[in-house]
């Protein structure tokens, strides 16, 4: 079920035919690995140089109205993730932005085919840590410590989340996600493939509701 204020349906118009079409042209270019998932990602940003991948202009039909509700659009994190295989799903984490002048960021996830969820996950500041850095030089995500302690996919780790599961969403429907959260995504059925727009530098007082709010009046407009 949604978790207020984490992750909530979002009510937009329906992107689904620009979408599917996007996706037919740039799945015919190249794709980036996605950190240690073994998703793969059409995104704005090379996840492993850091340089731009030129899919801005090819996006432009969706980011034109993205970036109506907030201009600053994260490239590394912005366009289809896809996984070919219900095992290749992305591990638990944060999503942070800390190099930025203001300290809120949300995703806006799209499913478009396939099928999935997001587990959340209990966050304690003692049980995580900032792994490593981008290709720009700053920590962009947590890991849970016991990742390392007992190995991502082993028994022992999926026993561990499941005992700080708090919760979950089926994205069978557009998604905001607050992405401060331990999450993980799980492919229940593959091919999976679903759009991101990640907004950052967002002001501290435009909390969850109010940019949501905001999503919603603009993207429907």
């Amino acid at each position: 079920m949604p978790i207020d204020n984490v992750c909530e349906y979002i009510n937009i118009k329906d992107y689904s035919t620009i979408l599917q079409k996007l996706y037919n042209d740039v799945s015919k270019l190249k794709f980036n690995s996605f950190g240690k998932s073994n998703m793969i990602s059409f995104s704005l940003e090379d996840n492993i140089t850091g340089e731009p991948t030129g899919y801005e202009k090819l996006f432009d039909p969706i980011l034109s109205e993205h970036k109506k509700v907030h201009p600053n659009i994260q490239f590394r994190s912005t366009g289809f993730n896809v996984s070919d295989s219900i095992k290749n799903d992305c591990f638990a984490h944060t999503d942070v932005d800390y190099d930025k002048d203001h300290p809120n960021f949300y995703n806006l996830v799209i499913p478009i085919f396939g099928s999935s969820r997001i587990d959340y996950f209990e966050t304690l500041a003692e049980e995580i840590h900032l792994p490593e850095v981008n290709a720009h030089g700053y920590a962009y995500y947590h890991e849970f410590k016991q990742q390392e302690v007992l190995k991502q996919g082993s028994v022992e780790f999926e026993k561990f989340l499941e005992s700080k599961k708090i919760g979950h969403i089926v994205l069978d429907k557009p998604v905001l996600l607050n992405t401060n959260i331990m999450h993980r995504v799980v492919v229940t059925s593959a091919p999976r493939c679903a759009w991101v727009t990640r907004w950052n530098n967002i002001p501290e007082q435009i909390d969850y509701q109010t940019f949501k709010n905001k999503v919603e009046e603009i993207l429907n407009g």
